[in-house]
């Protein structure tokens, strides 16, 4: 089965700020439920990067693996596949689209 939902949300804060936060595999912890425990290679977000998480949930900590699969940075955009438990593969593409205001629209799909 497959599920297709696209979150979205305006925020002031400007795309280069945004793209800051996503792109920094460091802080990857503070937008997701996990702790990132990897990044192979380590630094920012790139193609062909892993990084490697712990979710807790169920009393446990579950392994959890993202892969950079492709981005435009000048276009903001960024395409990952997020290995979860139960062999679950999420598909997600992450765009950020400046606003009139200078804010920053965030689809997350």
């Amino acid at each position: 089965m497959i599920v297709n939902v696209c979150p979205a949300t305006v925020t002031p804060a400007s795309p280069e700020r945004i793209w800051a936060v996503v792109t920094a595999t460091e802080r990857l912890g503070e937008w997701v439920d996990a702790r990132v425990v990897s990044a192979e290679p380590p630094g920012p977000a790139r193609p062909g990067q892993t990084i490697h998480l712990l979710a807790p949930s169920l009393g446990r900590k579950w392994p959890v693996r993202i892969d950079v699969v492709d981005m435009d940075p000048q276009h903001r955009w960024i395409d990952l596949v997020a290995y979860l438990p139960f062999g679950v593969a999420n598909h997600e593409h992450l765009a950020l689209t400046e606003t009139k205001d200078g804010g920053t629209l965030v689809r997350f799909n």
